[in-house]
């Protein structure tokens, strides 16, 4: 009876012990797992310029086929990353240009050290200063869209009409009213010219006239 009691526990005691072990290990990986502990900028902060958003992680980042990569979203849906995420160690920087003042989402996924994907998301505010130039979004992220992503608020290019053949045009007939009126001018010269014979044979008659008065009165 003792030698079966004490198998019993033997039993119990081991399988206790492999329990213990399998727990550990399948705990090991999420303990394991790296984490963000600074962010540039951070949720909830309020920035007037901005040129990169810069992710610290506690451990080194596995850079494997830019699947640890940062984007930066508008309030407008559109994407304002102006390249590719970059890995440095364990600091994850991805430049940016962005838009209008407003709302702006990161979301980030990098691979930890211990090969386990972790991603997260949080939100900043833009106040852009008067002299900022904004930035136009793109409707795809830009690690992995850059050839094929756009731009839906540009302005189309358009293409410059074809000039037209510099010929050198025959000068138009003048019209009625724009040549010169000839008839009149000789109506006005005929006038002149009977004022004058009228105005010398008054003279005339002047003249004749005072003269026989002087005769008669002497």
């Amino acid at each position: 009876m003792t030698s079966l009691s004490a198998q019993i526990r033997r039993i119990g005691g081991g399988a206790f012990a492999t329990a213990l072990v399998v727990t550990l290990l399948s705990a090991a990986p999420a303990v394991a797992h790296d984490n963000l502990t600074d962010a540039v900028p951070a949720a909830g902060e309020t920035v007037t310029s901005l040129d990169a958003v810069a992710l610290t992680f506690s451990g080194e980042l596995i850079d494997f086929s830019q699947t640890s990569f940062a984007q930066v979203q508008g309030a407008d849906g559109l994407f304002y990353e102006s390249a590719c995420s970059t890995i440095e160690l364990n600091v994850l920087t991805t430049p940016v240009a962005l838009g209008a003042s407003g709302t702006y989402t990161v979301l980030w996924n990098a691979v930890s050290s211990d090969g386990h994907p972790i991603s997260e998301s949080y939100q900043f505010e833009y106040v852009a200063s008067p002299d900022a130039t904004v930035a136009l979004g793109w409707d795809a992220p830009a690690c992995g869209n850059e050839d094929t992503r756009a731009q839906p608020a540009a302005a189309p290019t358009s293409t410059p009409a074809p000039m037209e053949d510099d010929v050198t045009s025959t000068p138009q007939p003048l019209e009625d009213s724009e040549a010169p009126n000839a008839s009149g001018e000789i109506v006005v010269v005929l006038g002149i010219v009977a004022g004058v014979i009228v105005l010398g044979g008054l003279t005339i008659a002047t003249i004749s006239i005072l003269s026989r008065r002087r005769k008669r009165s002497e």
